[in-house]
Parts: C-alpha cells; sequence; structure tokens
C-alpha cells in the first residue's frame, strides 16, 4: 500500500513553493483590475459584417485605450439584414437631415424608423453616416429602394461655417418625431438674430461635445456685424448632397469595447471612423455605458465578501455534517485551509499573469473562483467521509493509518471525476476562442489545485493535527530535547486517537 500521508511535509512543501511566489506578487504588484473593479467605459457596436476578435484588436490598437477587453456576441434580436448604412458626400445640415427622414418614413410607410446621422471621417473628409433601423414588422430593406428613395437631395450649408456665423440662435437643433435621433445635429440656416450669453455657451458645449474634430466656436458670442445679410448670404445651401455608398447588415454579431479610459464623443466617433476606414465596415453604435469608480468599488467589496461568506457557511456545514466524530470542527477547518490554499494559488496565478502577460481581473473571475471553492470543497468531503465511515470499522490501526487507506480508496474516483472536467476545461480553453479564455484558464487552474489540496493538502493537515504536529512538543520530540521523552509516548498517543472510534 502507498505510504502517502508519510509524505504529507512534501506535500504541503510542493503546495508552498506554488503560493509563496503568488502570495508575494499578489502583496506588491496586485492584480491587474478590469473594468468591472477599476471603473471605466463600455462601448456596444453592431458591425455590418462579421469581424474576428483579432481584427477587432487591431483596429483598436492606434488609440489611447489603457486596459482594453474585446468581447463578441451575438444578439439575435437584432435582424441581420435590419440595418443600412447610407454614406453621404458631405455634413449635412437640418433641413437635408430632415429630407432624408420624410423620403425613408414614405417609402416604408412608416415614422417609427430608427434614423441617426453620424458626422464621421472617411478617407480624410469629414462626411455624414445615416443609419436606418427599426424597419416595420416583416419588411426586409432593399439597397435599391433606398438609393432611389435618396437620389434627389437638396443642397447643404457648409456646417463647418455655420457655428461661426453671427447666427447664434439657430443652433439649436429641430426636434425630430418619431425615435429618430440626430447624434450630430447640425444647425439650420436661418436669419440671423441677437443671442443672448447663454445660448451662445449651450451651442458651443454642444458643438464641441458632438462633433468628431471640434470646430472653432470663438466667435460664436461675437456682436452681430452691421450687414448680417452678408454672413447669412455666404452659407447658403449651395453644396450638392449625393449617396455614395450603402451598406445592409449581414450579421446580428456585437462587439463589446471596455477600458479603463473614459470615452467622450470624440474618441467613440474616431473608433467608428476607424472601422470604415481601416476594415472597411460600418458599426452601428448599440449603448455606451459608464462605470464609476464607486461602483467598481463596490464590486470589489461585493467579491471579497463572497468568498469570506461561503467559506463560513462551509465551515459550519461540514462541522454539523460531522458532528458525530471526535472533534467535528477540524473537518472544516481544514478543509477551509484547503480552501483558501486554492484561492491563494488562483490569486497567486493571476497576479503573476496580469504583470506578464496582461491577464485581467472581471466579474467573470469571481465567478470562477467560486465555482473552485464549491469544487475543491465538494472533493474534500469525499475524503472526509470516506475517513469517518472508516473509523467506525477499523479498531485496530492509529488514525494515520485509516486517512492513508481512506485517501487510497477515495483516490481512484477523485482523479476519475476531476480529470473528466479538466479535460473539457482544457478543450474550451484551447479552442473556445478569446472571449472565454480567461473564465475557462481560472476554472482550469482552480479545480487542477482543488483536486491536488482536497488529496495532498487537507487530509494531511488532520492527521498533523491530531497527531499534535502542530506544536512545540513535537518539535522536541522530532529534533530531541528535553521533551522528546520516548517514542512510546508517541504510540500511546496513536492507541488513544485508536480507542476515540467507536
Amino acid at each position: 500500500m502507498f505510504r502517502l500521508v508519510e509524505k504529507r511535509y512534501l506535500f504541503l512543501a510542493l503546495s508552498l513553493l506554488v503560493i509563496v511566489p503568488g502570495t508575494l506578487s499578489l502583496i506588491f504588484k496586485g492584480l491587474n483590475v478590469g473594468i468591472d473593479f477599476a471603473g471605466g467605459s463600455s462601448l456596444s457596436l453592431r458591425p455590418e459584417k462579421q469581424l474576428t476578435i483579432t481584427t477587432v484588436r487591431n483596429l483598436l490598437r492606434p488609440f489611447p485605450l489603457k486596459d482594453v477587453q474585446v468581447q463578441l456576441g451575438n444578439d439575435q434580436t437584432l435582424a441581420g439584414k435590419g440595418t443600412v448604412w447610407v454614406r453621404l458626400n458631405t455634413t449635412i445640415d437640418s433641413t437635408v437631415q430632415n429630407a432624408i427622414k420624410k423620403d425613408l418614413q414614405t417609402l416604408y410607410k412608416s415614422t417609427s424608423l430608427g434614423i441617426t446621422f453620424d458626422d464621421l471621417v472617411y478617407s480624410g473628409k469629414k462626411v455624414t453616416i445615416v443609419t436606418v433601423t427599426n424597419f416595420p414588422t416583416g419588411v426586409t430593406p432593399k439597397v435599391e429602394d433606398i438609393r432611389n428613395a435618396l437620389s434627389k437631395l437638396p443642397d447643404t450649408t457648409d456646417t463647418t461655417k455655420a457655428t461661426s456665423s453671427s447666427s447664434v440662435s439657430s443652433a439649436t437643433p429641430t426636434p425630430t418625431s418619431g425615435p429618430s435621433v440626430a447624434r450630430t445635429p447640425t444647425p439650420t440656416a436661418s436669419a440671423p438674430t441677437k443671442a443672448t450669453a447663454t445660448a451662445a455657451a449651450q451651442a458651443t458645449a454642444t458643438a464641441a461635445a458632438k462633433q468628431v474634430t471640434p470646430t472653432a466656436t470663438a466667435t460664436a458670442t461675437a456682436t452681430p456685424t452691421a450687414t448680417p445679410s452678408s454672413s447669412s448670404s455666404s452659407n447658403a445651401a449651395t453644396i450638392p448632397v449625393k449617396v455614395m455608398d450603402i451598406r445592409q447588415g449581414t450579421t446580428t454579431q456585437t462587439i463589446n469595447i471596455l477600458t479603463v479610459t473614459p470615452l467622450d464623443a470624440n474618441l467613440q466617433a474616431a473608433i467608428e471612423s476607424a472601422f470604415i476606414n481601416q476594415g472597411n465596415t460600418y458599426v452601428q453604435l448599440l449603448q455606451t455605458a459608464t462605470v464609476q469608480g464607486s461602483v467598481a468599488a463596490d464590486t470589489q467589496r461585493n467579491a471579497i465578501l463572497a468568498v469570506v461568506a461561503a467559506s463560513i457557511l462551509i465551515l459550519l456545514y461540514i462541522w454539523f455534517a460531522f458532528r458525530k466524530v471526535p472533534r467535528p470542527w477540524r473537518y472544516g477547518v481544514c478543509a477551509v485551509l484547503a480552501l483558501v490554499h486554492d484561492v491563494l494559488v488562483v490569486l497567486g496565478v493571476s497576479s503573476i499573469l496580469g504583470w506578464t502577460v496582461g491577464f485581467q481581473v472581471d466579474s467573470l473571475f469571481i465567478t470562477a473562483l467560486l465555482t473552485v471553492i464549491g469544487f475543491s470543497v465538494h472533493d474534500t468531503i469525499v475524503v472526509f467521509d470516506r475517513i469517518r465511515e472508516n473509523m467506525q470499522r477499523r479498531t485496530v490501526e492509529t488514525f494515520e493509518e485509516v486517512v492513508n487507506a481512506s485517501l487510497i480508496q477515495t483516490m481512484a474516483r477523485s482523479l476519475n471525476t476531476s480529470l473528466t472536467v479538466l479535460l473539457t476545461l482544457a478543450a474550451l480553453t484551447l479552442f473556445g476562442g478569446v472571449s472565454i479564455r480567461p473564465f475557462t484558464g481560472t476554472l482550469l487552474l482552480g479545480i487542477f489545485s482543488g483536486t491536488y489540496s482536497s488529496i495532498f493538502n487537507a487530509s494531511m493537515l488532520l492527521v498533523i493535527w491530531e497527531k499534535g504536529e502542530l506544536g512545540l512538543s513535537w518539535l522536541r520530540a522530532r529534533f530531541g530535547g528535553a521533551g522528546a521523552t520516548a517514542p512510546s509516548g508517541r504510540r500511546a498517543r496513536e492507541r488513544e486517537l485508536t480507542s476515540t472510534r467507536g
């Protein structure tokens, strides 16, 4: 029979070999936390065609985004062909915007179309991209129909001069009906009037926040000239508007970009422009969100409380389940110590990977950590339960021999159960995609550590505690000294433990 228990200090030393470097890294380097804990911004996009995560990362590389995470999803509620992008040759004012809305609403006989206007940069020139969504139920839009409907658009004013003209009060966007929202409203050309300072400040703030490249607004508060008619005529609607390109969506894929860098309107628009220029792909802005530092701190605190609460409940449960054996609380403490071992292994390795390869900790990491805790305790309870059964059946062996026999009996079952899980997780980690790799990788590491600790740590700690090897008397007995009475004293202790078994 294998004498596993006799090698208990070797098994514990192997655990310390992994825990100590990870703990030092955790203390001095910490974890490379993501947006869920550090705070930041998220940007959700819907691309025109299917993109890989590598392509998205390459498109985002030129931007000053810190700790970027890219997650690809699939939203079946978004019709694959239910989004159409129309690229115009120039930026447009509200007069042309209203004409586009009217033409499309007439074409599809619906006032509930979702129509947004984005001023983006295409091939070095600022143009307007019209995104059309929310088509009537059962209607699949056709590119040619939209092209014909928008074939005769009115001319537009030069929007780069609109905010610098003397007509400031006209910078207020024209309200639109229905869900159509102009993300980049352009001032209409109307007769100049004298604006108050408040209206001028609001117009300036609106223009600066909405435009990709902020326009000059220094003259927005200037006093109107003596001949306002000349200012009005200098910005007449003389620029022809043409449809340069129309694209229809082909996928229900979604792209979720997470970063600790704040994303303002200019940076969002620049990212959308990068998809068009570098990736030749139009994108639809689905949602933007900001995670504040206070929310991130609450998430971190709740994650720690979840781990602590799970440990306490596990201790109480094992104490109750093993109440018929002597000192049942020792079983619970040893199980929790094995659990702490697994937590330290996962946290320590994650900390090392954080500053070496950029591994980030997010909310899914906490989910994986709690799963590891549950799996580790499950395996430990199987071993402890066999120890309890053998203590009632065997009356001549010492406690050390009972634990060794119990480990041999349950090892095959524990290894077979864990091996099937590890093989599945290994396959998911290697072939399941980049987006879920941190989650499956954490599970893979944690379950491997949990299997090891259940067999080679929890039971060994129980034997060390039961044999009194945690005290100074054991040190004196092992290395010599006043307390080293005789080996017979240790054998008497083992006989006493044997007699306590029913």
